[in-house]
């Protein structure tokens, strides 16, 4: 039996203990194919092989028009579960972080108009943050709270302090429930400069309305990239045959 191993599978170890090593970090691009198989010295087919084993290893992501890039983390979220994203990362063993990147008072679109049974032009508190990862921009979150409840909320250290506890301990609102939908979209170019990735990229955009005491009082809208989320649910079929 010949034992030696392929060429493209010593490309891929090669390539993978690079990402391991922290020498291509998560979402850095790789070098154009060409390049790659010069500097290998193989085949275009052959340099092609290796990366198809790194994309089943989920260590690469390949977009099409835009290249080759590192995978950045991933994530499962349990959907049917009321838990924020930093807490389902947290409960996962992740290093979770959260960058404040503003807040400011706004008129509300349509969207968070409805969702808030506010009426026209009314203004809303819009809280900005950037949740990472090791390091590394996972998803972007707007909150909008009705101006009533902003003015209080403004007040506080949201760089320290999570908006629920601020809700909780300054409002005396504790979240009960909440509606959560989420869609397929394309990343806008401000999104995409925020999360570390190029515009037009795919996503997920979550919009969560969560309510205290039957009062709508945050519209949450997440923006996170396709490649750094996953949905789960665990199914149970009633009068399933075994």
């Amino acid at each position: 039996m010949n034992g030696r191993v392929p060429r493209y599978h010593r490309i891929a170890e090669d390539i993978r203990e690079r990402i391991r090593d922290g020498e291509l970090a998560p979402g850095a691009p790789l070098p154009n194919q060409r390049a790659l198989a010069k500097t290998f010295g193989v085949t275009l087919m052959t340099l092609r092989q290796a990366l198809e084993v790194l994309e089943r290893e989920k260590l690469i992501v390949r977009r099409h028009g835009l290249g080759t890039f590192v995978a950045a983390p991933s994530i499962d979220y349990d959907i049917l579960h009321l838990r924020r994203l930093a807490g389902e990362l947290s409960a996962q063993g992740e290093d979770v972080n959260t960058r404040l990147l503003g807040t400011r008072f706004a008129v509300a679109d349509r969207a968070v108009l409805a969702a808030l049974g506010l009426g026209p032009r009314a203004r809303v508190l819009v809280v900005e943050r950037l949740r990472l990862v090791d390091g590394h921009p996972m998803s972007l979150q707007r909150s909008f709270l009705p101006a009533r409840l902003g003015e209080e909320v403004a007040r506080a250290d949201l760089g320290t302090m999570p908006l629920r506890q601020v809700l909780e301990h300054k409002l005396g609102l504790t979240i009960e429930r909440a509606r959560e939908t989420v869609s397929a979209v394309r990343l806008g170019r401000r999104e995409a400069r925020e999360l570390g990735c190029h515009a037009g990229v795919p996503a997920f955009e979550s919009e969560r309305v969560s309510y205290a005491a039957n009062q709508a009082v945050v519209f949450d809208r997440v923006f996170i990239p396709g490649d750094r989320f996953r949905i789960t649910r665990e199914l149970h079929y009633e009068g399933a045959s075994v």
